[in-house]
C-alpha cells in the first residue's frame, strides 16, 4: 500500500509540474528595425531563424499557436543590424539580430546576436544568408533554453535594457570582518575595483547596451537599475608565492526596479602580489574581468 501511495504522489507531483509549466512561444515573423532593411528580398532567409532557433532550444520553444494571451511567454527576433561589404571577388553580409522575451507586455530577458558570411561571385547572396540565419536562430535557440527568467509579478514593470546601470562608487562589505584595515585604507580596495570595473565593462570590444555608471549613493535605496557588489572575504599577504595562496569571494545582484534580473558568486585565487596591496590588484583584476562577462550576459545564481 505504502509503494503504491508513493507512486500516486509521485505521478500527481510530475503532472503538477508539467501544468505549471509552459514554453516560450517563438513568433515566426522576423521584423526589421525601421533603418534596416534587407537588399535582397527574394532571399526570404528569415524563416530559418526561427525554424533553427526551436530546433536547438531543447524543447523550450514552441511555434507561435492560437490567439496569444497575457499570460503567454513569447520570443521575439528583431534584424538590428544588416550590412555587406562588397569587393571584386567577394563580399561578406554582417547581420545582428535582438531576442526579446516578454510576459504580458512586459520585457523578462534580451539578448543580441551576430552573424557573418561571406560568398563569392560565383555564388548566390541567398546561401550566405540563409547560412547567417540559421547560426544565429541555433544561438538564440540555446540561449533560451539556457536562460532562467526572472518572475515579474503585478506591480513589475519588466526590463530596461537601455537604461543606464548605476553601481555604488564603493563595494559593500558583506561580512564585518570580510576585509582587514590594510585591504580597506591602504589598498583603497572598494572603490578601486569599482573604478576598474566600470572602465572594463563601457570600453570593451563590443560597446554595451546601457552603460555602467558609478555614483556615491546608498545602492541598496536606488529605485532604478543597480548593480549591487559585496566582498564576502579577501585573503591576501604580501610575499608572493612564499605567503601562500591568496582569495577573494564575492557575490552581486543586478535589478530593475523590484525585479531581480541576474546575481553571481564569484571566487578568485591568486599566488602574485609581493604586498599586500599588489595581491589585493590582482585578485580584483581577475574578479572584474568575470563580473564583466557575467554582465554583458547576466544569469541568475552564476557561479564565476
Amino acid at each position: 500500500m505504502s509503494l503504491l501511495r508513493h507512486l500516486l504522489v509521485s505521478i500527481t507531483c510530475i503532472l503538477t509540474a508539467s501544468s505549471a509549466w509552459s514554453a516560450v512561444q517563438i513568433e515566426d515573423t522576423i521584423t526589421y528595425l525601421p533603418t534596416t532593411q534587407p537588399d535582397n528580398t527574394a532571399c526570404a532567409w528569415e524563416p530559418g531563424i526561427a525554424k533553427a532557433a526551436i530546433a536547438h532550444s531543447e524543447g523550450t520553444l514552441v511555434p507561435l499557436s492560437g490567439t496569444p494571451t497575457a499570460g503567454d511567454t513569447r520570443l521575439s527576433i528583431q534584424v538590428i543590424g544588416f550590412d555587406i561589404e562588397r569587393s571584386s571577388r567577394e563580399s561578406q553580409y554582417t547581420v545582428r539580430v535582438r531576442a526579446n522575451v516578454t510576459q504580458g507586455g512586459k520585457l523578462l530577458a534580451t539578448q543580441d546576436f551576430d552573424e557573418e558570411e561571406s560568398f563569392k561571385d560565383s555564388q548566390t547572396a541567398c546561401s550566405a544568408l540563409t547560412q547567417i540565419g540559421t547560426s544565429l536562430g541555433e544561438s538564440a535557440g540555446e540561449w533560451i533554453s539556457q536562460t532562467r527568467l526572472p518572475t515579474c509579478d503585478e506591480a513589475c514593470t519588466g526590463l530596461h535594457p537601455d537604461e543606464t546601470i548605476v553601481v555604488g562608487a564603493e563595494v559593500l562589505i558583506g561580512d564585518a570582518d570580510a576585509i582587514n584595515d590594510t585591504v580597506r585604507n591602504d589598498c583603497h580596495f572598494q572603490t578601486a575595483l569599482v573604478t576598474r570595473l566600470v572602465k572594463a565593462f563601457n570600453e570593451g570590444d563590443t560597446p554595451p547596451r546601457a552603460k555602467l555608471e558609478a555614483r556615491s549613493i546608498d545602492i541598496e535605496k536606488y529605485s532604478g537599475r543597480r548593480l549591487i557588489l559585496r566582498v564576502n572575504n579577501v585573503h591576501a599577504l604580501g610575499g608572493g608565492g612564499l605567503s601562500g595562496p591568496k582569495w577573494m569571494n564575492m557575490s552581486g545582484e543586478l535589478r530593475d526596479g523590484n525585479m531581480l534580473v541576474g546575481s553571481f558568486h564569484s571566487h578568485t585565487r591568486s599566488g602574485r602580489g609581493l604586498t599586500t596591496c599588489r595581491s589585493v590588484d590582482s585578485l580584483s583584476e581577475s574578479t572584474v574581468e568575470m563580473i564583466t562577462e557575467w554582465l554583458s550576459n547576466p544569469s541568475l545564481d552564476a557561479k564565476l
